[in-house]
């Protein structure tokens, strides 16, 4: 049995070591813009305020890697992606008037991400790869107008999207057998938080409804 077991060890090590060659890559990239408008005017006897917010964020993230090995008669390898993008955007709009007075405004926040990651890997008779992507956009949007009269209106809202992505293969060669797996998992959420809005009086508040999109997808295989 002792000499079984050593005969196997030495075919194991004494085998020509083949080609073995791995890749990874990761891409991310972020868009933010705000914008927002104020106006204000009286005559006669009246006031009118106009007061608006705008913020966004967004954020990306992504990691590849891969690695394999090949000698005698063992082949492995193993490959993993994972990656993130979340965008989010903070909008608010008050105008308020007494009087003749007349006030509008808007405010908007839209970002955009995105995450893109690969990886792969020969080694031997071994092989594999994982590859995941993962978008993300908001864009909130609101409005208010009072007057002329005495109104107020206000609106307020947070909207946020975050989709993810993660994918692994892994693969072993060996004169008892292959033993191959790969994984994956993906998926993107919207959130709308804090929305509060009001009017009353001769005044009014729009929106756009918060608009969040995103999408994820994540592949791999082993062999």
């Amino acid at each position: 049995m002792k000499k079984s077991l050593l005969a196997l060890a030495v075919l194991l090590a004494a085998g020509v070591a083949t080609a073995t060659s791995s890749n990874a890559a990761v891409t991310t990239g972020v868009g933010v813009t705000t914008t927002t408008q104020s106006n204000a005017a009286s005559s006669g006897v009246g006031s009118a305020l106009s007061s608006q917010y705008a913020t966004s964020s967004a954020a990306a993230t992504g990691a590849a890697a891969a690695a394999g090995g090949s000698g005698g008669m063992v082949s492995f390898g193993a490959a993993a992606v994972k990656g993130t993008a979340t965008t989010s955007g903070t909008v608010s709009s008050l105008a308020m008037t007494t009087g003749n007075g007349a006030a509008f405004g808007s405010a908007a926040a839209t970002a955009s991400a995105g995450s893109f990651s690969n990886a792969a890997f020969s080694a031997g008779v071994a092989g594999g790869g994982a590859a995941g992507g993962a978008t993300s956009l908001t864009n909130n949007a609101v409005a208010t107008a009072a007057g002329p009269g005495g109104g107020a209106a206000y609106i307020g809202s947070t909207i946020g999207t975050t989709s993810s992505y993660n994918a692994s293969a892994v693969s072993l060669h060996t004169p008892l057998g292959t033993s191959a797996g790969s994984l994956t998992n993906s998926g993107s959420t919207g959130t709308v938080t804090g929305l509060t809005n009001s009017a009353v009086g001769n005044a009014g508040w729009s929106s756009n409804g918060g608009l969040t999109s995103g999408a994820a997808t994540a592949l791999s295989n082993a062999f």
